[in-house]
């Protein structure tokens, strides 16, 4: 269409309509050495179809697709607040076209996109070499992970994961299959108390929307309800995850779980319900992006639910982070700073910090237990110089900014140490979608 062409003759960028999907899939195919009818064929073939507005195409001068790029658009929670995050992938060029730049000026392009669409930050995961020319630099990734193989019992004894997760339990409650239609208003209500405004976390709604033709229950579903006297207290959902089984281990992953905090029992009843399905599926591990809670972990110990709670540092190929925009991720968080300002020992501090990051400086000023960003020249009473994974660290809650190696390094007085863990604190910070 003549629309269409303008734009490509204008910068050869575009978002993917339903015309592009067709080309889209055999770039991404081509590119990746996908064979048709495996897994991650059949996954191209779902992302290039069924989420083509998700992509921005690459077109040469014959308008056809040279290569693409997927954004999924998250909002994460900072406390009370959010920021939004692009998750760039399956960046992709046609096989013959790869070696001569192409692939450079995409991710050029997409990383101006991305600032001028307004994101605050981006991930993705790839070859560290590459992507560090464009700004990304190197963030963990986190999981919770529960192994099924021998379990310790001490003595140098140890039960066959099939023995010792056999029996799901006696609980106060009842677990039994989720029922859209008599659950989903409870299951909304649960991840949104469980989550919302945790940091680092996606943001949460508390509305509920339910579809026309609820499921019915499925017995063969690993998805369950606990529940107490007629309460509701806890939902868990995991799937079997294809894509990174082998041949010698099964690998399921959680997709969903929340639980009421002051019913620990309910954690560990479907955790334990959870393992008794697959107990026999072994050798076998279950991966989730659980938070790092104490709460959660004392609740599984108490379960008899051994579990890691894993923080990978990638090098060469990893989990990369950028900060696209600093003074709009700041002034996005600037209400949940004030809040955090005013509960804290230092609430009627007034003065500046400028933070630093190598392609980016912001002021935040604090004036009458407000806390902004501010663009007139002021003295700060402390600069800071962080990388964008220190900054993406303490803005979740991943650690505190007084853990970082710039904070450590300065010589802090007592009331600016105060403020800095007043206001980027370490959390029990979500996991899953920075990583």
């Amino acid at each position: 269409p003549a629309a269409r062409a303008a734009v490509c003759r204008a910068g050869c960028w575009y978002t993917a309509t339903a015309a592009d999907a067709h080309e889209m899939f055999q770039t991404q195919t081509g590119a990746f050495g996908d064979v048709e009818g495996t897994l991650r064929w059949e996954s191209a073939r779902s992302y290039c179809f069924e989420h083509t507005e998700q992509h921005i195409v690459f077109v040469d001068e014959s308008n056809h697709v040279a290569g693409l790029v997927h954004i999924h658009d998250h909002p994460i929670q900072v406390g009370l607040c959010a920021v939004r995050k692009a998750d760039v992938g399956h960046v992709a060029i046609r096989p013959e076209l790869q070696g001569q730049g192409i692939g450079t000026r995409m991710m050029q392009e997409t990383v101006a996109w991305l600032r001028g669409e307004g994101y605050h930050l981006s991930r993705l995961g790839g070859r560290a070499s590459f992507y560090s020319r464009f700004g990304y630099e190197p963030f963990p990734r986190r999981f919770v992970q529960i192994k099924l193989g021998p379990v310790p019992i001490g003595g140098g004894s140890a039960l066959p994961a099939s023995e010792a997760f056999a029996d799901a339990g006696e609980w106060p409650g009842q677990v039994r299959p989720y029922d859209e239609s008599r659950d989903l208003e409870d299951r909304t209500r649960l991840r949104w108390e469980y989550d919302h405004g945790r940091s680092g976390a996606l943001v949460v709604e508390r509305a509920c929307h339910p579809g026309r033709h609820p499921a019915p229950p499925d017995a063969k579903a690993l998805r369950w309800i606990y529940e107490r006297e007629g309460e509701v207290l806890g939902y868990l959902h995991a799937v079997e995850a294809p894509l990174e089984s082998t041949e010698s281990e099964t690998v399921f992953t959680i997709a969903e779980f929340a639980y009421a905090p002051a019913f620990p029992d309910a954690a560990g009843a479907l955790m334990r319900m959870l393992l008794s399905r697959i107990c026999d599926r072994g050798p076998a591990r279950v991966t989730s992006r659980l938070p790092f809670d104490e709460a959660l972990s004392e609740a599984l110990v108490a379960a008899e639910v051994p579990h890691e709670r894993l923080e990978m540092h990638q090098a060469m190929a990893s989990n990369m982070i950028l900060v696209a925009n600093l003074e709009a991720t700041l002034q996005a968080i600037a209400p949940e700073l004030s809040r955090r300002l005013a509960g804290s020992l230092v609430a009627d501090w007034e003065g500046a910090i400028e933070l630093s990051l190598p392609a980016e400086r912001c002021m935040l000023a604090v004036t009458g237990g407000e806390v902004c960003v501010t663009e007139e020249p002021v003295q700060p009473d402390l600069r800071l110089e962080l990388t964008q994974a220190q900054f993406v660290k303490s803005l979740f809650g991943i650690a505190a900014l007084t853990e970082m190696p710039p904070a450590r390094a300065s010589s802090l007085s007592p009331t600016l140490r105060g403020l800095l863990d007043a206001l980027f604190p370490r959390l029990q910070a979500g996991s899953g979608p920075w990583g």
